[in-house]
């Protein structure tokens, strides 16, 4: 139940006029003292341009849910980070420079869940942040829990696993400790209701569920999975609702937790991008200094030591010499 601020109205969202086309209405209760809106058809057109990076689409899938929610489209762009981060144009509309962002008339919001918060309150008439301010505040404290308290630790956990990041064994270890303490976290609140706040979806659900998304599939094993019964039952039961499902498409829990890959050349740190060109320009340069020596030490003895066998067939050669000739061509069989 809400305190001393239910039924209290929100203040009208900064998002752009929706109008009478904004999206459908939900289904569950609305808030004390807000009157039910009349039947809405999806909205026709995008409030924004999503951009996103392919290899953490997680990151914009709280948006692009919560959109389904509200009844709102957002148009998506992957982004290429080498080739646009640091393009002017880029920088100039958006000057932190993080990815995703959502482009707007208005300009440009950054950070995942500053996004997810802008969709989710386009529409003041739904119940996707809170029926009351109460419930915002909880929604707030569950958004901090999911991006400090499980986020961090599970993409330091993924992210080599995907490729992403080098994996560094105790830092995985420390992290998958952090994952467990935070779904035994998870697993409390579920245990008292059926969403994290209360009976209904919210951004707080949608976000924690964008989340696991990657655990889930990747490293989430059944052992792993086995303390954390209300957790898996919660997951799954949203990934089934068809707002889920229309974003995160079916989700298969993983069976063996998978293993860390080499980094994909386009997440390597630029430090280590110049190390491995300053490594291997000196070994292209040895290879070059060698074959060209190599080419001069037979050409050398061959010049010197076959006319002379010549110039004394009757002679045998002499013990010295005959070695000569045996490590000449010991060598040049090494060359070649």
């Amino acid at each position: 139940a809400c305190g001393p601020a239910q039924g209290r109205a929100r203040p009208s969202p900064r998002a752009p006029p929706l109008g009478p086309a904004a999206g459908a209405a939900r289904a569950w209760p609305l808030a004390a003292g807000r009157a039910a809106p009349a039947a809405m058809a999806p909205a026709k057109a995008p409030i924004g341009t999503l951009h996103y990076i392919e290899q953490t689409l997680y990151k914009a899938e709280k948006a692009l849910v919560a959109a389904k929610f509200n009844g709102v489209l957002l148009e998506k762009k992957p982004f290429d980070a080498q080739k646009e981060a640091k393009k002017p144009d880029f920088l100039a509309k958006n000057p932190i420079g993080k990815v995703p962002y959502l482009e707007t008339d208005m300009g440009c919001i950054c950070t995942t869940n500053a996004i997810a918060r802008y969709v989710a309150r386009c529409r003041a008439d739904t119940s996707l942040y809170g029926k009351c301010f109460d419930d915002e505040c909880q929604i707030d404290t569950w958004l901090e829990f999911c991006m400090h308290e499980l986020e961090v630790p599970l993409m330091t956990w993924l992210y080599p696993v995907m490729g992403l990041l080098d994996d560094d064994a105790r830092a995985t270890e420390a992290a998958r400790a952090d994952v467990k303490k935070a779904l035994g976290d998870l697993e409390v609140q579920l245990k008292a209701s059926d969403f994290l706040i209360g009976s209904f979806v919210t951004l707080a659900d949608i976000a924690v569920v964008c989340a696991l998304r990657e655990g889930f599939a990747r490293v989430f094993d059944p052992a792993f999975r086995k303390p954390f019964p209300k957790v898996c039952a919660w997951f799954e039961r949203c990934c089934k609702m068809p707002q889920f499902g229309a974003v995160i498409g079916a989700v298969k829990l993983c069976e063996q937790a998978g293993k860390p890959q080499p980094v994909l050349p386009a997440f390597k740190p630029p430090a280590r991008k110049a190390e491995a060109k300053a490594k291997a320009e000196p070994a292209a340069k040895g290879k070059a200094e060698a074959k060209a020596e190599a080419k001069a030490q037979a050409a050398k003895p061959a010049a010197k030591v076959a006319p002379k066998a010549e110039a004394k067939p009757p002679n045998a050669p002499t013990g010295d010499l005959a070695a000569q000739i045996q490590a000449v061509g010991d060598q040049l069989r090494e060359v070649k």
